[in-house]
């Protein structure tokens, strides 16, 4: 069978696999305490990772200083050695510190413990990378130049941001909600084709204004349609008309007198 080169989306090589990594409860080590360590644990801990701070404590950043205050952090007040990559429990080590020699040693030991290791602004030894992220509740988007130029990661993420509404993040909120439901509605594993394409149905018949509007009593009504694998649109369920009818209701009150302009 002939197959065209255009029947199937062309292969670009040279990318990174972008992947949402879950660390919750994990332990990440970050050696560093400047401006670079500050902006990992911040990622790390809106992640809810287990963070363990090396670096001594002298020329911290006040964000760093900031986050052992609060005990948000571990802190082990010294340089790196070689003995802090022991234990089976450690998901990752970052480094963001003013020494290559160092950054090296710690990117090679890590490659033999099978470790995954970022060394900040040292694209070739790094086994992952940090994009610039835009952040509205559970929404993450994130823009990556796989190394090349952090800062116009930064500016290309701020430009996809000003185009998102802002109650886009709420309207995911709400449906996490109605998904969690649905799950309780119809929890059979021989379900899942069918729930994913209800909710891909809700998704595409209401708008994100609608959804941030959903209430608890909107989902029940929603979900009562589900065996029936029907999606009843936001007026429906609100008892609104659409315009053509509500049109006819209001010529009919005036016996056909009134005229549109």
């Amino acid at each position: 069978m002939a197959i065209s080169d255009d029947e199937f989306p062309p292969v670009q090589g040279g990318g990174s696999l972008l992947l949402a990594w879950q660390v919750r409860n994990r332990k990440a080590l970050v050696v560093g305490g400047g401006n670079v360590a500050a902006g990992r644990i911040l990622n790390l801990l809106n992640a809810d990772a287990k963070v363990t701070v090396i670096t001594p404590s002298t020329g911290l950043h006040p964000e760093v200083h900031h986050r052992i205050l609060k005990r948000q952090v571990t802190h082990i007040d010294r340089s790196f050695q070689p003995s802090d990559l022991e234990g089976p429990d450690i998901a990752m080590v970052l480094t963001a510190i003013d020494d290559p020699q160092a950054s090296t040693q710690i990117y090679t030991l890590c490659k033999q413990k099978r470790i995954p290791v970022n060394v900040a602004d040292v694209p070739p030894e790094c086994d992952f990378y940090f994009g610039s992220v835009h952040r509205d509740g559970p929404l993450q988007v994130m823009v990556s130049t796989n190394g090349n130029g952090p800062k116009l990661a930064n500016i290309v993420r701020k430009q996809i941001a000003e185009t998102l509404p802002t109650n886009l993040g709420e309207a995911i909120v709400k449906v996490g909600s109605l998904r969690k439901r649905l799950r309780k509605v119809a929890s059979a594993c021989s379900e899942g084709p069918k729930r994913m394409e209800w909710m891909t149905k809700v998704c595409e018949t209401w708008s994100l204004e609608e959804l941030c509007d959903m209430d608890e009593d909107d989902m029940d009504n929603l979900l009562s349609h589900y065996a029936e694998n029907k999606v009843i649109t936001y007026k429906e369920l609100r008892g609104i008309p659409p315009p053509s009818e509500g049109r006819e209701v209001f010529e009919e009150a005036f016996d056909g007198s009134f005229h549109w302009f």
